[in-house]
């Protein structure tokens, strides 16, 4: 694989679940890469990668699977990113670069920046691609196509490394989107880790109710089951994304609270017109998403 003059031959992966696997999947199945190596905790996980195609070659030592690669790509959950990359720049050659997949930026980037050596280049990414399924086994090798990837350059970002992983990442399919990492962080709480929030909050108060007053379960339908989808995604990995983002989440939280306030008024004061004027402007906005 050939971008703007930087050969990448072969990459490692730390992390081979979804999007690890995912990735690894789609870079073979489109040639892209010489050697994709896995790296996980399990050596049960590294089998199954290796069973579906995802890696070439697998190993549970991160400092022997990062050896002589061009690209390092850690797929763990966002706590343990920064971990793994003061880990992974002890053995990596000169000039490799290291990127992320992980859903918050701003945290990363300050704390990566200030250990990254000036030989190796970082540069953080989120692929806006997933689903509520975990592992390698719900791992597909067109799950990034026609969905986005925002990439965040910080201050140990070497030249050229852009254009590189953004060429990566359209390889794959994905259209890319460059961000700061705070500007990042305080969309995504809207867009995703408040959505998040709100399903487990509603399946919560749900599941609640259900202990209290029989008959529930068989009038949950497809509304509910829609909106609560993300509800089933990795807890493991949504309690470090709301520690890592809590600023930006606790904030949404305000402003949702603020509008479901206003809503209320609507409904208490039997103000039809006021109400259907603002699930009017919903509709309207959601059919632009």
């Amino acid at each position: 694989m050939k971008n703007k003059g930087i050969n990448l031959k072969r990459i490692a992966i730390v992390g081979v679940g979804l999007i690890g696997g995912s990735l690894g999947l789609a870079l073979k199945k489109r040639n892209l890469i010489k050697e994709v190596v896995g790296i996980g905790r399990r050596q049960e996980s590294i089998d199954k990668a290796l069973q579906a195609g995802a890696v070439d070659r697998g190993t549970l030592k991160l400092e022997e699977g990062v050896k002589d690669v061009d690209l390092v790509v850690i797929a763990t959950p966002v706590g343990s990113i920064t971990e793994m990359i003061k880990r992974t720049i002890i053995a990596l050659p000169q000039r490799a670069i290291i990127t992320d997949v992980g859903s918050t930026k701003e945290k990363i980037v300050i704390e990566v920046d200030r250990i990254i050596p000036k030989k190796i280049s970082f540069i953080g990414g989120h692929p806006l691609a997933g689903s509520e399924k975990s592992g390698v086994e719900a791992a597909r090798e067109d799950l990034f196509v026609d969905s986005v990837c925002v990439l965040t350059p910080g201050k140990t970002t070497l030249p050229g490394v852009l254009a590189t992983i953004s060429s990566f990442w359209e390889n794959v399919g994905a259209r890319v989107i460059v961000m700061k990492p705070e500007e990042h962080d305080f969309l995504i709480a809207a867009t995703s880790h408040l959505p998040h929030l709100v399903s487990a909050a509603l399946v919560s108060l749900t599941g609640r109710l259900e202990g209290e007053k029989e008959g529930l379960l068989p009038l949950i339908a497809t509304g509910f089951k829609d909106t609560t989808r993300i509800a089933l995604s990795s807890p493991e990995v949504w309690k470090d994304i709301y520690l890592t983002n809590g600023k930006n989440i606790i904030s949404m939280v305000g402003r949702f609270q603020e509008l479901l306030e206003e809503i209320k008024g609507y409904i208490l004061k039997e103000e039809g017109a006021l109400l259907q004027e603002e699930l009017d402007r919903v509709r309207v906005f959601r059919g632009r998403c």
